[in-house]
């Protein structure tokens, strides 16, 4: 969990305290909600250009095919938005919006996590090269009037080592990478036709062993092999064997909904991504600074009181 090491080194002694407990709680969400959802990039990777089709095995190409075009589509998206919704291991009830944008590199991210082991509503921002945490009046009466905390995206006191690399690492992810997963399922099918938010879709589902994922060949795709190995690597640290993925296939191979399900170490995953807006302008703004504690600066302070 991302708040042990930066905490405790970047606060004068005065407000410790306080910003120790900030960071907790907001590192904890962040680290928690992000790993289905919030990032700064809605693409999707590759995966494999054939499935067998349920016990019969013979190749069943069509629907692997299909999901497989909108997995491609989606990965040369550059931006877009989406809601997502449901149960993520350790941390209850989720639920919010993301919007993002690749070029430029940006992302607002507007959250609620209830009934897990941190609560409350929480904000995320990513402008050019600075993460903004938000905790709202939560965050300001635990950091002395802060809202905000900022910190760098690539920085040596916010590396793995640290404290803050996993929440950096959490906040570089493809929110949709998972859908990208599904074209490796050896029984990917057809469900059938239904409407998603007023817009005719056609179902598709499978179901894939975590285990296997990086070891089958992917078909090629627009998104490299890295960003995929990511995808799987979150699955594996949440303690996921199997997962059960649908996807929700509209007009023009576009990805409208997308749905994950498993068990985890620490409990039931279910997250459904719902997608709007694509490729439409997004513009996201730092806080004020008057609202935000630097990270960096503070890290810098204790390493000068130390001294």
């Amino acid at each position: 969990m991302p708040h042990s090491g930066a905490a405790q080194s970047g606060v004068s002694p005065s407000g410790a305290g306080r910003s120790r407990t900030s960071v907790r709680t907001l590192g904890a969400l962040l680290a928690g909600v992000m790993v289905c959802g919030g990032t700064a990039a809605c693409t999707a990777t590759g995966g494999k250009s054939a499935a067998r089709s349920g016990g019969s095995g013979t190749i069943n190409a069509t629907p692997v095919a299909a999901v497989q075009k909108a997995v491609n589509k989606g990965a040369r998206l550059n931006s877009g938005s989406y809601r997502l919704s449901g149960k993520v291991p350790g941390q209850g009830t989720v639920e919010g919006k993301v919007s993002f944008s690749l070029r430029p590199r940006a992302m607002d991210m507007r959250m609620k996590a209830s009934g897990g082991r941190e609560e409350g509503e929480f904000s995320v921002r990513l402008v050019g090269g600075s993460l903004y945490l938000g905790g709202g009046k939560d965050a300001a009466a635990a950091m002395g009037g802060k809202r905000w905390i900022k910190f760098p995206m690539k920085h040596k006191d916010t590396g793995p080592a640290g404290g803050f690399g996993g929440m950096r690492r959490q906040a570089d992810q493809d929110p949709a990478a998972q859908a990208s997963l599904l074209p490796q399922s050896d029984d990917v099918k057809k469900v059938g036709e239904e409407t998603v938010d007023g817009v005719r879709t056609t179902h598709y589902s499978g179901t894939v062993a975590v285990a296997d994922l990086l070891t089958k060949r992917a078909a090629r795709s627009a998104l490299t092999a890295e960003r995929r190995k990511k995808a799987v690597e979150q699955y594996r640290q949440l303690g996921v064997n199997e997962l059960k993925l649908d996807m929700w296939v509209g007009p023009d191979d576009r990805m409208v909904k997308f749905r994950e399900r498993a068990r985890a170490t620490q409990g039931p995953l279910d997250v459904t991504i719902r997608f709007f807006d694509i490729n439409k302008p997004v513009r996201v703004q730092a806080p004020p600074a008057s609202e935000t504690m630097d990270l960096a600066q503070k890290l810098k302070e204790a390493g000068r009181q130390r001294a």
